[in-house]
């Protein structure tokens, strides 16, 4: 009855344009497309009737990208712009959001919009020493979860609220539920609700029976790494369970006035991927399961209700889209479009490219698609080139074989349309040229092919040139502001360009 209530409901006011629907945004960790019912092709699937129910009633989109680890995919959604801007490409060293970025909270803010605004749950936007008044400081008005990334243990771990922390042993999942459901009971103007599960992040663990279908699983550690995946499941459905107690906690007016956003924010983990994805195209990785990611929206003006939606949408789409939801007209903002037009109108397209990126170890580099064709370009010059027409699952990279014509023409084409867009210098096979330290606070030692002088510029995230120099070995790069850059460097007639990271 709950899901018939729902559904009845928000098809009463689908023709209604509401000027200031509620908003609620759903990340699950860890969710990659294969778990969750209505992808295909894959067989182990959770048991999510909310989320079902809420495909029924709204919109699924096929092809949305993450970037594929978590503080780097919630710094794009949180800021509208790609990490190579922000400087949050993993989530370690470089999981820090810099104070002068304009959050999504503090956006709303500025814009006078008459939204309350929180975050229930996952931060992990505050580096490896975070501090509990930072997701205030970054202008989210209440917050209260976790300021890491993950919990050693889902009934013995620590909560923030508004920057006091103390241990709890509630449940993770559970607990988050409830706060945002205290935070939407007290609110008397349109809110915005952010709400980050830890869930099915790691440790893998049987949830309370009452939360999932996977039955009585045994506890011990050992049988978990022996058959991780009804544990995965569990956790997913876990989620789906908690979202539909929230939503069955509005009252009716509230629910069909709410518009729901449910996202993951990479792919799923190698330890519990399905195949046709390899381990090693999972979590971590700029392979479709490290960074394809499920997203249903539903909810008042989204009348394409049970419809599945066919174009690009990167997760700084977001963004716009929340701020277009709450009457301001966004229809882009700086790396994020508005999926707004979609809610209503099919054959629409909101951009031509998809971009992901990260900075984690052998990973590091980007990658980029169109509809047909995709690039990854790793820092260290190695490159893969796949056509996800005819080849979903990356198991053909075409730059091994050589390029024939219309192959070569779809690269050429992809790097045109697609690179200017990101403000990623091209460069054609491994750089010569090394940075060390990188990341760096300052001075850094430049490794080249010989002991000649080096001619140095330095661009910003944007393409600005903000400066060119002639060294010999090394550069002191203390006065350079935090965030990404790109050095090209050039010594007899040989070029380089290595991406680096101002701390």
């Amino acid at each position: 009855m709950r899901h018939l209530l729902a559904s009845t409901l928000w098809a009463v006011v689908l023709s209604v344009n509401a000027q200031q629907p509620n908003i609620l945004l759903v990340i699950a960790d860890d969710l990659g497309l294969d778990p969750v019912p209505g992808y295909a092709p894959w067989v182990d699937k959770a048991a999510m009737p909310n989320l079902e129910a809420l495909m029924a009633q709204g919109l699924t989109f096929d092809n949305v990208w993450a970037d594929p680890l978590c503080s780097p995919t919630r710094s794009t959604i949180i800021t509208g712009r790609y990490g190579f801007r922000t400087g949050v490409l993993n989530p370690g060293d470089l999981s820090l959001l810099p104070a002068g970025e304009t959050t999504l909270h503090r956006h709303l803010s500025d814009l006078n919009s008459g939204y309350a605004s929180c975050i229930i749950g996952k931060w992990h936007l505050g580096g490896q020493q975070p501090d509990p008044t930072y997701p205030n400081i970054m202008g989210v008005p209440h917050f209260a979860g976790i300021l890491s990334g993950a919990v050693s243990s889902y009934t013995s771990w620590s909560l923030t609220v508004d920057g006091v922390t103390s241990p709890s042993t509630d449940y993770v999942t559970t607990a988050l539920t409830d706060r945002a459901i205290d935070w939407i009971d007290q609110q008397t103007t349109p809110w915005f609700c952010w709400l980050a599960y830890n869930a099915p992040h790691t440790p893998l663990h049987r949830p309370p029976l009452f939360l999932h279908q996977q039955g009585p699983l045994p506890v011990h550690p050992d049988s978990i790494a022996a058959n991780p995946m009804p544990y995965y499941l569990a956790m997913v459905e876990s989620v789906d369970h908690e979202v539909d107690r929230l939503l069955a906690s509005l009252t009716a007016a509230e629910l069909a006035n709410t518009v729901v956003l449910f996202i993951g924010d990479n792919g799923t983990s190698p330890d519990v991927i399905q195949v046709p994805y390899p381990p090693n195209h999972a979590k971590g990785t700029l392979y479709e399961g490290g960074v394809r990611v499920p997203l249903v929206i539903a909810g008042p003006g989204i009348t394409r209700a049970g419809e599945r939606e066919a174009a690009l949408v990167n997760t700084t789409d977001l963004f716009a889209t929340i701020v277009e939801l709450t009457g301001h007209a966004l229809p882009a903002y700086e790396d994020s479009r508005s999926l707004v037009p979609l809610f209503t109108q099919t054959g629409q397209t909101v951009r031509s490219c998809l971009f992901a990126n990260v900075s984690q170890g052998a990973v590091s580099g980007h990658a980029i698609r169109d509809e047909r064709w995709k690039l990854i370009d790793l820092d260290d010059g190695t490159q893969q080139f796949f056509d996800l027409l005819n080849d979903p699952w990356e198991s053909t990279d075409l730059l091994l074989g050589g390029l024939n014509t219309s192959e070569q023409q779809a690269y050429d084409a992809l790097q045109a349309a697609c690179q200017p867009a990101t403000a990623v210098p091209e460069q054609a096979g491994p750089s010569t040229f090394t940075v060390i330290p990188n990341p760096s606070t300052g001075l850094v030692t430049v490794q080249a092919p010989a002991s000649a002088p080096i001619e140095v510029r330095i661009h910003d995230a944007a393409g600005s040139l903000v400066r060119a120099l002639r060294i010999t070995t090394t550069m002191d790069l203390t006065d350079l502001e935090p965030g990404f850059y790109f050095i090209t460097m050039e010594q007899g007639g040989q070029q380089g360009v290595v991406r680096f990271v101002k701390l």
